[in-house]
């Protein structure tokens, strides 16, 4: 569903007057020769300020929604074989260690998850694909 103008200009607003009140925090700002470009854009900042972080998902997602389908299609595609990657490796690594699941079954799980799904999703987050739940 699209939002209406007034109801970005008026999240917007409230985005606006929270960065407002909370602008008396302390903040460190480290040394300008140290600054990257993105800091440096940001007046030094380290993270983005409430108003700069909508404006910053507005555009991400208005990029997104103006891709073609079959650009969607194809990096969603990607995603799919970076995740079955991640499920491939799971059991590639849990299936090396037998005695592990008779003497251990919870380390065993601990292994077999952490190396499937984060992998597959690293892979994914690296090289820019899509999910296709990320866009629904």
């Amino acid at each position: 569903p699209r939002s209406t103008p007034s109801l970005m200009s008026s999240l917007r607003a409230l985005l606006i007057a929270a960065a407002a009140a909370t602008s008396g925090a302390r903040t460190v700002v480290p040394q300008p020769a140290a600054l990257t470009r993105l800091q440096r854009l940001r007046g030094g900042n380290v993270l983005a300020t409430p108003p700069d972080g909508f404006d910053g998902a507005v555009a991400a997602g208005s990029k997104k929604a103006a891709m073609p389908a079959d650009k969607v299609f194809r990096l969603g595609v990607f995603s799919g074989v970076h995740i079955g990657f991640g499920a491939l490796l799971m059991l590639t690594v849990g299936g090396a260690c037998p005695g592990l699941a008779e003497s251990n079954p919870g380390l065993h799980k601990l292994v077999l998850g952490a190396f499937g799904l984060p992998f597959g999703l690293m892979m994914t987050l690296l090289s820019g694909a899509e999910l296709f739940t990320g866009n629904t």
